[in-house]
C-alpha cells in the first residue's frame, strides 16, 4: 500500500467512474483539484483504490469531497486511512490555538462511517442539501 498526498484528475476520474458517480470532464476535475487544499490517494500494486480531498477557504473551513473507495476495497479500512491522512494534513498546517472546521455531506448510508472517523452528527443543529446544474 502506498499513500500519496496528491490526486490527479485521471485518478479521480477513474475512481468516480468505478463507483458509477456522475461523470465530470477531466478539465473540470483538473481545475477542481487545482483549487483543492488537501488531497490524498491510496494505491495497491500501482492502482488507485481510494482517494479524498478537502476543498477549503485556505484558512478555517473546508468540505470533504470525493471520499471514494473502490467497491472491492470497501470495509477494509481504506476510507478511514483517507480521512485520517486528510485530518493529519489539516492539523499539521495549523498554528497554536488555531481551528479548522471540516464539513461533509455523506452519500446515502455513509453517515455512520464519518461519525466512526470522529466527525459529529447533530440533526437538531444542521442538515445538508445539494443540486446539480447542467448546461446542455
Amino acid at each position: 500500500m502506498q499513500i500519496i498526498k496528491d490526486l490527479t484528475e485521471e485518478d479521480l476520474y477513474e475512481m468516480r467512474k468505478s463507483l458509477e458517480w456522475k461523470e465530470i470532464s477531466l478539465s473540470q476535475l483538473k481545475k477542481g483539484l487545482q483549487n483543492t487544499e488537501y488531497k490524498v490517494s491510496i494505491f495497491e500494486n500501482n492502482n488507485i483504490v481510494a482517494c479524498g480531498r478537502i476543498v477549503s477557504d485556505y484558512s478555517c473551513k473546508g468540505v470533504l469531497s470525493d471520499v471514494l473507495v473502490k467497491k472491492e476495497f470497501q470495509g477494509k479500512g481504506y476510507g478511514k486511512m483517507v480521512l485520517k491522512t486528510l485530518f493529519e494534513m489539516v492539523e499539521s498546517n495549523l498554528k497554536d490555538n488555531e481551528k479548522f472546521q471540516i464539513e461533509a455531506t455523506p452519500t446515502s448510508g455513509n453517515r455512520n462511517f464519518y461519525v466512526k472517523c470522529g466527525m459529529k452528527y447533530r440533526p437538531e443543529r444542521m442538515d445538508g442539501t445539494y443540486m446539480w446544474i447542467e448546461k446542455k
